[in-house]
């Protein structure tokens, strides 16, 4: 697990979009209120804590994702499945800013700024993306793989959580705040349609491509894992920078942090 610096023009471009997507998670991280502001969402005024959803939920699944497509394979040979998760996420998060536009009222310079960023990062993905086979020329269908162990109907369950969680963000966006515990500004009223983007577009592709693939892979069943850690991680920090040590977030932090320990665990055979 090293990181190998591009030496080519081609080699760069292959690790752009990861790195963009990489910064984009830690600006999250870091100053969660800042982007969340910008977004147009605030946390609501009777849980000021959740200002820190930026650092967990937001920021988990991009970290995990451009990480692990940065760290796990080199440029000139790419892993299975990494960059395919990272380009139906960008799809996925454009997909989500058009539903804003058509729907929220999300007309605004900046969401159409975003938007023609999440389609080019999109198409640059797609370009390197190393696409698995989910289709079975045999029998014409989606070669559906039937979990074989433990660690297989793990890895599926958290997947199908995983789709779930994108697709209630993706067309239900206020049933997503409500659960993140965060609103739309005032003066922003398509902020309500935020979880469309990247929070819907990473969740969806990582349950999704898990559970179409004709059979486990290990390097996008870690970045799964990842994700759900890195989540935990995040809502952690948040506990301590922003004053969240509530009932929510320590459930939601031991339920992540388990989520992505189990996955790790048996995937690693720690136990």
């Amino acid at each position: 697990m090293t990181f190998q610096f591009p030496t080519t023009g081609e080699e760069f471009m292959i690790m752009l979009v990861p790195l963009v997507t990489l910064l984009l998670g830690l600006a999250f991280l870091l100053v969660p209120g800042r982007l969340l502001s910008y977004m147009g969402l605030r946390a609501r005024p009777d849980k000021p804590e959740a200002i820190g959803e930026g650092r967990s939920s937001f920021a988990g699944p991009l970290l995990a994702v451009a990480l692990c497509c940065l760290l796990l394979q080199e440029p000139i040979a790419l892993q299975p499945g990494l960059n395919f998760v990272l380009a139906l996420g960008w799809t996925f998060a454009a997909l989500g800013r058009v539903l804003q536009m058509v729907f929220d009222g999300g007309w605004r310079k900046r969401i159409r700024v975003r938007f023609a960023l999440a389609v080019a990062l999109a198409i640059l993905a797609w370009v390197h993306a190393d696409i698995p086979t989910f289709w079975c020329f045999e029998t014409g269908l989606v070669n559906c793989y039937s979990p074989q162990s433990t660690f297989e109907w793990l890895l599926y369950m958290v997947a199908l959580l995983t789709l779930v969680l994108g697709l209630v963000a993706l067309f239900l966006p206020k049933l997503a705040l409500r659960i993140l515990r965060l609103e739309s500004r005032m003066r922003y009223p398509f902020g309500v349609g935020e979880p469309r983007g990247t929070l819907a577009g990473f969740y969806t592709s990582l349950g999704l491509t898990v559970l179409l693939m004709p059979q486990p892979l290990d390097f996008v069943a870690l970045m799964l894992g990842a994700a759900w850690l890195l989540t935990g991680v995040g809502r952690a920090l948040s506990m301590v920078v922003d004053r969240g040590f509530t009932p929510y977030n320590i459930a939601g932090m031991v339920f992540e942090l388990g989520i992505g320990t189990a996955l790790l665990g048996m995937m690693f055979r720690i136990f």
